[in-house]
């Protein structure tokens, strides 16, 4: 699982924000004020006010704007990768998977074959199938179902035993109508969305005995 980075990496304004290589494209969620607290970062507002100072057409605005889109859901699957590899045990996939293990201890995170790297293979500890994972990563839906069939013809082919069963998961952001088409068509794949939520919680800090005056040892 990725390290925590702190604010600096996710705040637009701050100058360090390239220090953090990791975060790179990724949509901002703060802006700092003068004060240098920080408010929550409206890219819409921010992307309107420079497309206005650059004086872009409404077609440059909308092609930066799913430029823009597209940068962040690559660099927000990165960190998906890394967020389900770590909680793997917590995380709900719908049927009881475990990261299969070849013979020769090779892993089935990011599994190198000859047609390609899967994102995981996995085995099915009920049914004993064997279930090839894809993250999507952005690729158009017709791609990205071809990959996973050809990725599984490989499995069956070459892992699988004899009468094991091979099946799909495909994990997306969003899923749209060519995907959920094409899927529809294989009914080995599965299909699984997944959201991204962020809230601020407040804590409760210990109550002090006695009044303290904070500012008065600054000048």
């Amino acid at each position: 699982m990725a390290k925590p980075t702190g604010s600096i990496g996710l705040t637009a304004n701050d100058p360090s924000r390239h220090h953090y290589p990791n975060l790179n494209g990724m949509t901002a969620l703060f802006v700092k004020r003068p004060d240098r607290t920080l408010l929550p970062f409206d890219a819409e507002a921010a992307a309107t006010n420079d497309d206005a100072e650059a004086g872009l057409s409404e077609d440059e605005v909308l092609a930066d704007n799913a430029a823009l889109e597209e940068t962040a859901e690559f660099a927000l699957e990165s960190h998906l990768e890394e967020f389900l590899l770590g909680n793997w045990q917590s995380i709900d996939w719908g049927r009881p998977l475990q990261l299969w293990q070849g013979p020769n201890g090779q892993s089935g995170h990011q599994l190198s074959t000859p047609i390609g790297r899967l994102d995981f293979l996995c085995t099915d500890r009920a049914k004993g199938a064997l279930v090839v994972v894809e993250l999507k990563r952005g690729r158009s839906s017709d791609r990205v179902v071809g990959q996973i069939m050809r990725y599984m013809g490989y499995v069956g082919t070459e892992l699988a035993d004899p009468g094991q069963t091979v099946e799909g998961l495909i994990i997306a952001h969003e899923a749209d109508d060519s995907l959920r088409y094409a899927v529809t068509a294989m009914p080995a794949i599965r299909l699984m969305t997944y959201q991204v939520a962020f809230s601020l919680t407040a804590v409760e800090v210990p109550k002090a005995t006695a009044p303290t005056n904070v500012a008065s040892g600054l000048d």
